[in-house]
């Protein structure tokens, strides 16, 4: 596992072999985790540019019907 982007008490965006999954802290006690695999789209902006991962972030919190990889 490698960090790749992160933002202290919000989200943190990992690499685990070929997943890469962004780990979404819901509340100020971090007590509610949302883990969501990244989609190729995400991956190749986070490519890209490491400041895109706050627009990803974003993007993954809107998106209700996004399915948490568990």
């Amino acid at each position: 596992m490698s960090v790749i982007a992160e933002k202290p008490w919000d989200y943190c965006i990992e690499s685990r072999g070929d997943e890469v999954k962004a780990i979404i802290l819901n509340g100020s006690s971090a007590m509610y985790i949302t883990e969501v695999s990244l989609s190729e789209e995400e991956i190749r902006l986070l490519r890209q540019d490491k400041s895109n991962a706050d627009l990803i972030i974003e993007r993954i919190k809107k998106d209700r019907s996004r399915s948490p990889a568990r």
